[in-house]
This record gives structure tokens, sequence and C-alpha cells, in this order.
């Protein structure tokens, strides 16, 4: 992101190098705080209903107010940062903490004024041919706090676990639980056995990714056999098929797991997925 791109902090639009927290900001000192992360394709913002559902259930459950996106109205801000900033094909990242409190304490007041911060960032998806190589992923023990279906802004186990993988020549991580698949790192994940599309069930243990329902909608809308079930260690280790889906890049195969060959190039699954999704966007976009 250029130093010089305008964000959005508090009620003002301002370049990014002159953006300022207090260091008593409760979203600095404990994560207290949630986000969104939102693609824009040809200056449209991606799910946005959907986005905004998830984000006020965020808050919803740490206990802050969700009429704060009516009360500043998020989605004209989002547009007014499309326009100053010339995003094309961008994304948008909404943060919300608790906001600045009297000192640092665990426990908050309820004075506290929420801190919004919006901003672009600028990511390179993955090439077509990049898709049909397919990536390495390892699995990793899910260590995470067991509510993972808040799109919180503390992150250090999905940092720790992302790094691990990047460490190990990895795209990604595959998080197990008690013997059965949860998510990725920074994705959530599908398999395929039998020609049959499979993904965990939404729990306190997974995020709802707009993208996973984004996918789910694609997959059947194109009635393609489908199921959302447990998913155990042994059944990802015997799928024909492995892909993650995230903000960035909706559909990434896996060709191969820990030091397991998945299969030589993308499946024929995971790559209609892929055509699907830029076919959409290409579509309702454009």
């Amino acid at each position: 992101m250029s130093q010089n791109e305008t964000v959005y902090l508090n009620g003002n639009y301002t370049q990014k190098e002159k953006a300022k927290l207090s260091v008593l900001d409760r979203g600095f000192l404990f994560g207290d705080g949630v986000y969104e992360l939102i693609p824009v394709y040809n200056q449209h913002i991606f799910y946005i209903e959907n986005h905004i559902k998830r984000l006020k259930n965020s808050l919803d459950l740490i206990h802050i107010n969700p009429s704060i996106i009516e009360d500043i109205k998020i989605i004209d801000i989002i547009k007014e940062l499309i326009i100053k900033n010339n995003y094309v094909n961008h994304y948008i990242y909404i943060h919300i903490s608790r906001g600045v409190d009297e000192a640092r304490n665990h426990i908050y007041t309820k004075s506290c004024k929420p801190t919004v911060l919006i901003m672009g960032e600028n990511y390179t998806p993955f090439s077509k041919q990049d898709i049909q190589k397919g990536k390495h992923a390892i699995t990793e023990n899910d260590y995470r706090w067991l509510r993972s279906n808040i799109k919180s802004t503390s992150l250090l186990a999905n940092v720790l676990i992302k790094n691990k993988a990047y460490n190990e020549a990895a795209y990604e991580a595959l998080l197990i639980r008690d013997g059965y698949l949860t998510e990725g790192s920074a994705s959530n994940v599908f398999i395929v056995n039998d020609n049959v599309i499979k993904t965990p069930l939404l729990s306190n243990k997974l995020l709802p990714g707009i993208t996973r329902k984004f996918l789910t909608d694609l997959i059947k809308k194109h009635n393609l056999e489908f199921s959302e079930c447990e998913i155990s260690e042994k059944d990802l280790f015997d799928s024909d098929e492995i892909f993650c889906s995230s903000s960035t890049n909706p559909v990434v195969p896996i060709t191969k797991l820990d030091n397991m060959i998945v299969s030589e190039e993308a499946g024929p699954i995971s790559m209609k997925m892929y055509d699907y999704t830029q076919d959409f966007i290409k579509e309702f976009y454009s």
C-alpha cells in the first residue's frame, strides 16, 4: 500500500502515513477488536451484504454495538475510498477495536468509543498457471482459541502457524483439532472424494468464510454433489482433491500435503470451481 493512499480513521480521511492510534487503544493492547477483508472487483464491492452481516455478528459476539456500521455509514466510506484512491481491483480492510480506555485494564469501561480504521491493500492473486500447478500445504495442530467463528484481530496463533508453513515452503497450514479438519491458518478448506465436494460444518471452531459462502452458492448453482460434514484427518489424506478458499484467492488447489502427493496437478473439480469463480466475477463485476 502506498504511503500516499487515503485511509479512514475515526471520522477522518487522511494519508496512511499520517494516521495515528493512541497507545491506550485496546486493539493495540489486547487485540480487542474484529475486522473484515472485502474484495473490490472493477470498483464493485464483493458480496457486501454477507461481509456486513458477518462483521455485525463479530461485533455482537464481543459486545460492541453493531449499530456503529450504520451510524458511520461504512459502505459509503468504502465507496469513497474506492473513488479517492482510484481502486479498480483491490481489497478493503475494516478494523474495529473497542477503542481507547482510561488505562490498561482487562476490564473495559462502557464509555469506550470504538476505533474504526478502513484502508485498502493491494494483493496480486495467483495466475491460472499457478492454480493449475497447485500448492503445497502442511498439517498443524489447531491450538487457537475456541471462538474461531469470530473474525478477531487477535491473530497471533494464525500468524505463527502461517509462518511455520512459509518456513517450510508451503502455501498454507491445514488445521487439525481432535482428529478433525477445521480450516487453514488463513483460509477455509474443501476436499473432493468420489466426486463429492466436502467442507467442515460451521461451528465455533472455524470462521464462516464469505468466500466459503460464495463457493457453496456456486456449487449449488451448478448442481455439484456437496456435503457440509465432519472431515477426519484420515479423510483429508484420503482425498482425491483438496482446495483452500480465501478472499484474495477463491480457489487454491493443494497438490502436496505434508510429504504426500495428492495429485500431480490441480484436479478437475478444483479447476472447475476456479473457472466458476472467475466467470462469476467477470459477469457480475464488470
